[in-house]
């Protein structure tokens, strides 16, 4: 019985931390991710924003997230 225990518990940790690392989603909404080389300050510039179909979105739309939470 105890060694069943064990990997029961481990796999509850996983699937409620997956859980709680995704609640901040909203799936009505539209996310992007951009990737970056290294670790910096970056520009999108307009044309990369209109290759993502983001063209003609008002700046006043836009939200900034780092690992679940958003950046102000």
């Amino acid at each position: 019985m105890k060694k069943l225990l064990l990997p029961f518990l481990l796999l509850l940790g996983f699937v409620v931390q997956a859980q709680y690392n995704n609640s901040w989603i909203d799936y009505s909404k539209t996310y992007y991710k951009f990737k970056i080389a290294k670790t910096g300050l970056y520009r999108l510039s307009q044309s990369r924003l209109a290759a993502a179909g983001l063209g003609t979105v008002n700046a006043d739309h836009y939200s900034l997230w780092r690992n679940g939470k958003q950046v102000r």
